[in-house]
């Protein structure tokens, strides 16, 4: 497991946050257009110093390719079921699908103003700290305590998560059966987000997913006729 911080600017949170994730044995931390000093983060690392010096920069897209489940955190959850995008799991989900995908990081957003919509959408699951008041904007470095002690206390359950090309492929022609059907294109795109998501929670084998795309992958060729073609999404 891995930690990915997005933007951040504040030394002292990634230095703590970094000392976490040597509590925690996570293996590897990932920056997302940082802005910090690395050299002022390692003083408040303490023996997680090295979890900084190692850390290494990357984009979303590279973070993407190099692992199985990405768990976008936020303190802004959804109020509505449309709001696809933010609708979360508890942490303590997060930890059975963690259990049962080879590579998993963490992505936790700026100090100010957390993840983007885009960065969410960019992610397979998201989840949220409840702190039982209106007032629910953690400190970084406290979500991240906070996550990796559930993750690390929670063993009961394990919840298959098909892998990565497979729920593409299931969102890709949901999509495509969507529009195929008639549904306008920025509902389709919020199908296709909602259908990526329930992938991740489905805990359906590969063979069985791969069963419900030829399916949809027959119906959209048998609405749209032999000229089909996939559209690029």
């Amino acid at each position: 497991m891995s930690l990915t911080l997005v933007g951040p600017e504040y030394p002292i949170n990634v230095g703590y946050t970094a000392r976490l994730a040597k509590n925690f044995g996570i293996r590897k931390l990932y920056l997302v257009e940082p802005k910090f000093d690395r050299r002022v983060a390692t003083v408040y690392a303490a023996h997680g110093a090295d979890m900084i010096e190692e850390a290494e920069e990357v984009d979303l897209d590279q973070l993407r390719k190099r692992h199985d489940l990405l768990v976008a955190t936020t303190a802004i959850a959804a109020t509505k079921r449309t709001n696809v995008n933010r609708l979360t799991v508890s942490p303590e989900e997060v930890a059975q699908y963690a259990s049962s995908s080879k590579s998993v990081s963490i992505v936790l957003g700026r100090d100010t103003t957390g993840l983007r919509n885009d960065e969410i959408e960019a992610c397979d699951i998201v989840t949220t700290v409840r702190t039982g008041t209106n007032y629910r904007t953690l400190n970084v470095s406290h979500s991240a305590a906070i996550l990796l002690y559930v993750l690390s206390r929670t063993t009961v359950g394990k919840r298959h998560v098909p892998k990565l090309g497979e729920r593409d492929a299931f969102a890709a022609y949901a999509y495509e059966l969507a529009l195929a059907s008639g549904l306008q294109k920025y509902r389709a795109e919020r199908l296709k987000k909602l259908a990526r998501r329930m992938t991740v929670r489905s805990q359906l084998d590969g063979k069985e997913l791969g069963l419900l795309v030829s399916l949809m992958r027959k119906a959209v060729m048998t609405i749209s006729g032999p000229s089909y073609t996939r559209s690029k999404t």
